[in-house]
């Protein structure tokens, strides 16, 4: 499916009662400074949304860039224990700011350190979301950042985007706004901004693999934290940040940036948490039948139809599907481990106790714990 420019005049983004709104380090803080006066603009606009009766969850990137320059350096660090030195210092600095900026408006805020565990752990990932819904009973707006002061590189979500993606999925929002520097996502070699991906649109001719002033980010992981939010059936737009307002013309249908739209799916809450866990821990390979069997819905992952395993997991851990030609069919939870698979791919269902000594179920991954991401 290509991308095609908006043939209305309005976006129709539907009924929006809660948004998740993911600012970049590069619009709120430039070489070592937080810049006040964007910060003031964004609560003012936030607090605008509020009082429409829209409950706002901001993921904010800005640590490492507001804390390295104190540290005395000169620019912003790539060593892990670096730039967990520098997000030490600058975590601080930055809710110090949003909490100055919000108390204006009467409003306060609370401060929610993540890491890759707790999308990870079921039991986590529901108390995260019990936290956030009683915070916006409250009035409260949560203000949400990866742990980088702690996190090592094992326990990283990766990046702000795609934290912001998960979490998008984790309160339930019906919409996420990316704020960059960047007007949205510009055609390959111009300035002109895309003004809409349909679902399933290839868009990779026009990322750029420059990376934000931090050493993360960039536009290919907003693309992608938007195609892990419309696995959801969430649309998000990709915006400039910098500009007063902008928030208010996003949610007037107002065609500013570029609208990723989302697919159309029911996922039960199970099914939605197992597609946006951050990671996948191996990857299985299936011939044009399984891949075929799985596609049409209702199948479950077979031995027979398996032809390779990589990685080393476990039992209950989340694993990718691939077709015979490695492009991503599903994700999904298996019921063995990988070297048990390893065993028993390309196997009958009736084979398990000769291969393993035990049976615990037919199936390599079941329908109930997959969820088709084609």
């Amino acid at each position: 499916m290509s991308v095609e420019p908006l043939t209305i005049a309005r976006r129709r983004l539907g009924r929006i009662n809660r948004i998740v709104i993911k600012v970049g380090s590069g619009v709120i803080a430039g070489k070592g400074r937080l810049r006040a006066k964007v910060i003031e603009d964004l609560a003012y606009d936030i607090t605008v949304l509020r009082h429409q009766k829209i409950d706002v969850v901001m993921v904010v990137s800005g640590a490492v860039a507001a804390g390295f320059e104190p540290l005395g350096m000169e620019q912003p660090p790539s060593a892990v224990v670096e730039r967990q030195a520098a997000a030490s210092v600058g975590q601080h600095r930055l809710m110090a700011m949003f909490a100055r900026a919000f108390i204006k408006h009467r409003l306060h805020v609370a401060q929610l350190l993540m890491t890759a565990d707790d999308i990870e752990n079921r039991r986590r990932f529901l108390s995260a979301r019990h936290t956030m819904q009683m915070l916006l009973s409250r009035g409260v707006v949560p203000i949400i950042n990866e742990n980088d002061a702690l996190s090592d590189d094992e326990s990283k979500v990766g990046d702000n985007d795609h934290l912001a993606a998960l979490v998008t999925n984790l309160t339930s929002a019906q919409l996420l706004v990316i704020l960059s520097r960047v007007r949205g996502l510009y055609r390959a070699g111009t300035e002109e901004v895309i003004p809409q991906v349909e679902v399933g649109s290839s868009v990779q001719e026009h990322v750029s693999s420059e990376l934000s002033e931090t050493g993360v980010g960039g536009m290919g992981a907003k693309v992608s934290a938007a195609r892990l939010a419309g696995q959801g059936g969430v649309p998000t737009i990709i915006a400039e940040g910098g500009q007063p307002g902008m928030l208010q013309r996003i949610l007037a249908g107002e065609e500013v940036g570029t609208l990723f739209t989302p697919q159309d799916t029911k996922l039960s809450a199970r099914k939605k948490w197992i597609a946006i866990r951050s990671r996948s821990m191996g990857t299985i390979r299936v011939d044009a039948g399984a891949a075929d069997a799985l596609r049409a819905g209702g199948a479950s992952l077979l031995p027979a139809g398996i032809q390779a395993v990589q990685g080393t997991f476990e039992m209950g851990d989340r694993v990718d599907v691939q077709d015979e030609s490695g492009r991503p069919l599903a994700v999904g939870l298996v019921s063995y481990r990988s070297d048990e698979i390893r065993r028993l791919q390309g196997r009958a269902r009736t084979e398990y106790k000769d291969v393993l000594g035990y049976e615990y179920v037919k199936e390599i991954m079941h329908r109930d714990d997959m969820v088709l991401v084609e």
